[in-house]
């Protein structure tokens, strides 16, 4: 599905509205020479070092995590089957999947979907504005940065872990895993990285806000 997915952006997409794209590319240069020098080689470690249940069971404990902000938004969507599914998915998951390591609901027919404040703003109408790179956090658009940096930082609960050397730590843990599960498809990215980057995420978020609906790249491309 990634890869189909991969090669349809990079080949149909039309030109998404980016007019901060030499700042934008100055930050994606600045992030990509720290994966570079530190984070892809963290990873890299971590995957050769665990074992693949180990890294499954990290995996699904930040997942679980997830399922809180999931839970919120979808309310706030007005999608109470995917708000229900994600609540008993956390709390299931979090006492018969021991701190949700292991991802019982899945097995028992209710598999995890995923849902963010940035999606419901667009839901509700907003308008994703300008494309952005963010320093650490990679892509972005104004719409999706204010609700990763409000509801969302709100809604995770590492965020509220003290002291603050454990929050990093964890922090740095669950980043750590995300790079390792995406380091099979650098290979999958050539040409100008920004611009098969940039496409790419911004038509997988589009697919996101409409829950999978084909809509039209105009009705994104107005100001914020």
């Amino acid at each position: 599905m990634t890869v189909v997915l991969l090669t349809a952006s990079l080949g149909a997409m039309a030109t998404p509205v980016d007019p901060l794209e030499p700042v934008n590319r100055a930050v994606f240069a600045f992030n990509d020479a720290v994966d570079r020098v530190a984070l892809r080689p963290a990873a890299s470690a971590y995957q050769s070092l665990l074992p693949r249940p180990i890294r499954s069971g990290i995996g699904n404990f930040f997942s679980n995590l997830g399922e809180v902000s999931t839970f919120l938004n979808a309310a706030l969507q007005g999608k109470p089957d995917e708000a229900a599914n994600a609540l008993g998915r956390f709390v299931f998951n979090s006492t018969l999947g021991l701190g949700g390591i292991l991802d019982v609901m899945t097995e028992f027919g209710a598999p995890k979907t995923s849902e963010d404040f940035g999606q419901t703003l667009g839901v509700w109408g907003v308008g994703e504005g300008a494309y952005v790179v963010l320093p650490f956090f990679g892509p972005s658009t104004v719409r999706d940065g204010l609700g990763r940096f409000s509801v969302d930082a709100t809604t995770n609960p590492v965020n509220y872990l003290s002291p603050s050397e454990h929050r990093l730590g964890v922090t740095a843990l669950s980043l750590i895993n995300r790079r390792a599960q995406l380091l099979g498809a650098d290979a999958l990215v050539n040409g100008d990285r920004y611009v098969a980057l940039r496409n790419l995420w911004l038509q997988n978020r589009r697919y996101q806000v409409n829950d999978g609906a084909d809509a039209s790249a105009d009705a994104f491309l107005e100001d914020f």
